[in-house]
């Protein structure tokens, strides 16, 4: 069973300040999830439900992400994950804000990315889980594709704010 360490999820945090990022509300079934039987893993902070997590391996070792929810409008129609291509109802999907700047005083900056609201895109990639009342594109990726396209859609996105806190 492969897990990490608080203290190492607590260092892959890439967009935050090391002071920030011991502030970070880890729950315990984070801790201990085998990475083995995941493809990253991610939650809403249960005390502040609009501050939200993204935590990857990548080529560069354990890195992750502190994310704003934003509320959004709630309008007819379906949206699309950006992570898991998955549809889900307007409600289904949020508005997700990636400080790009480590602290306030910096020109602060942000990207922004539509995610699924309830984080669970591993589970409606590996089909554990379907989104209600929208119905799924039909799709002939293999479930291994599918896992590979998850990763690197989560692995980009890192790499994009990583590439974004450079400058």
């Amino acid at each position: 069973m492969q897990t990490y360490s608080e203290a190492a999820l607590r260092k892959s945090f890439i967009n935050c300040t090391k002071g920030a990022s011991q502030r970070i509300n880890i729950p315990k079934e984070v801790l201990s999830t085998d990475w083995a039987n995941e493809i990253f893993l991610s939650w809403t902070d249960p005390k502040s439900p609009q501050n939200a997590y993204v935590v990857a391996e990548t080529s560069k070792g354990l890195q992750g992400l502190v994310m704003e929810r934003k509320k959004a409008l709630a309008k007819g129609g379906a949206r699309m994950c950006q992570f898991c291509l998955t549809l889900n109802s307007s409600t289904g999907v949020s508005l997700m804000s990636i400080p790009t700047a480590k602290s306030s005083k910096e020109n602060y900056g942000s990207i922004g990315t539509y995610i699924c609201t309830d984080l669970e895109c591993v589970a409606y990639t590996l089909g554990k889980k379907k989104p209600e009342g929208i119905r799924q594109m039909e799709e002939s990726l293999t479930q291994d594709e599918k896992i590979a396209r998850l990763l690197e859609n989560v692995q980009g996105l890192i790499a994009r704010i990583e590439e974004s806190l450079k400058k």
